[in-house]
């Protein structure tokens, strides 16, 4: 018989798309994550990963058990909740995001529960999609508005928050050392992977950067963040995220013509939530 949690492994693998975030997301290794899901493959009797540089993709017999494990997951999740809620009094709202507005988010854990006694705030930070309709969350941070299902979107203001920068390290840069963007296009780069080509900030690199300047590629912005430490080599960050990191300068900027949109969603429950109301008041006192 499969062991229930290798299937939650399974969907954690699937539903963030390389064994190294489903390692991160589950609080384990990567190595622990390689070997049950190797398990799991014996126990179906075949692979069911396909892995690659930019992640894993499903075999036929992955696919044809994604639904099924993502359906269990589903149904683990709602009961973990309810016990959850009969086991304690304090109110857990789930907030997701992207890995590096999460990173940004929990250096104002203070601010964030402001005025929230009795709630707790659980933050999960993925770049995979959440769907609060179907209560995996109860609040997520997007860069586009839902066009269907019962939730509400508010709207930050782009211009708190929005513009974009050329940032490297301190110990390699200096601040406001180039004018334009020909100037910094001549410098060696960390960009996003060719896979997320459709991202404003990879199509901006991508028309004004030479592709030989670009030496290092990641798949996500945490990675981005990340790799600016001590490299000879800048990227291109929203403002709010690197002006926040105390190893980063701003060489260039803000960079004209690029910008982005971030939304605030919830379902629709159809009543006052004062509680909920607080929160996304503090999300955006956090941005102002």
């Amino acid at each position: 018989m499969v062991d229930w949690s290798d299937i939650q492994l399974f969907e954690a693998v699937l539903r963030e798309g390389s064994f190294s975030s489903a390692a991160r997301v589950l609080g384990t290794t990567q190595a622990t994550v390689s070997r049950r899901i190797k398990a799991l493959e014996a126990e179906v009797g075949g692979a069911l990963f396909v892995r690659g540089l930019e992640g894993v993709t499903l075999t036929p017999l992955g696919e044809a058990l994604s639904g099924p494990a993502a359906a269990m997951a589903k149904a683990g999740a709602s009961f973990e909740r309810a016990l959850g809620d009969q086991q304690r009094e304090r109110r857990t709202i789930v907030l997701t995001c992207g890995e590096l507005i999460g990173g940004f988010l929990s250096k104002h854990l203070g601010a964030l529960h402001d005025g929230l006694e009795g709630v707790e705030i659980e933050l999960r930070p993925t770049n995979a999609f959440v769907d609060l309709a179907k209560g995996e969350a109860d609040l997520a941070l997007r860069n586009v508005r839902p066009e269907k299902g019962q939730l509400k979107a508010r709207k930050l203001k782009s211009e708190q928050y929005g513009a974009f920068s050329v940032f490297g390290a301190k110990d390699c840069f200096a601040k406001g050392q180039f004018k334009s963007a020909t100037d910094v296009a001549k410098l060696n780069w960390i960009a996003l992977a060719r896979s997320m080509s459709h991202v404003p900030s990879t199509k901006w690199i991508a028309a004004h950067v030479p592709e030989e300047k670009i030496r290092f590629r990641m798949n996500s912005t945490a990675l981005v963040l990340d790799a600016t430490h001590g490299n000879e080599a800048v990227a291109l960050l929203p403002r709010f995220i690197g002006l926040n990191e105390s190893h980063l300068v701003e060489v260039y900027g803000p960079v004209e013509g690029l910008a982005f949109e971030m939304w605030i969603v919830r379902r629709d429950e159809g009543h006052d939530d004062p509680q909920m109301e607080r929160l996304i008041a503090n999300i955006e006192g956090v941005f102002a």
